[in-house]
């Protein structure tokens, strides 16, 4: 079982609307597995752990899937204790043979994909 976790912005103080990005989930036994945005889908691109650090950090709120906040602080320790878990969703799925053509690592190791997951 996993949590899936979105970014929200440009949040209505008056009606409490707002705009959601997917950043990712976290899945026991497994490492976080981010959802990547090319230069298409998001400006800037966010294509590593250290683009999504600054996206979440320059505004907005993280909410996991359940609506609870997270602050960025508890969300990147979270990430950053979750890279020693067992699995790693590209290499996985590479082992496996899977098509991985909108997969990636990031220069740190973070596994990414650019398609739609929950």
């Amino acid at each position: 079982m996993g949590t899936n976790y979105y970014h929200r912005t440009n949040i209505c103080k008056h009606c409490n609307r707002f705009e959601e990005k997917h950043i990712g989930k976290s899945s026991a036994g497994w490492q976080f597995n981010f959802q990547g945005y090319n230069a298409e889908q998001h400006r800037p691109p966010i294509m590593s752990f250290e683009d999504w650090k600054k996206e979440l950090d320059a505004n907005g709120k993280i909410v996991n899937e359940y609506g609870k906040e997270c602050s960025f602080e508890e969300f990147v320790k979270m990430v950053e204790d979750k890279q020693t878990d067992k699995f790693n969703h590209f290499d996985y799925c590479t082992e496996k043979g899977y098509n991985m053509d909108n997969d990636w690592h990031d220069g740190e190791g973070y596994s990414f994909t650019s398609s739609d997951f929950s």
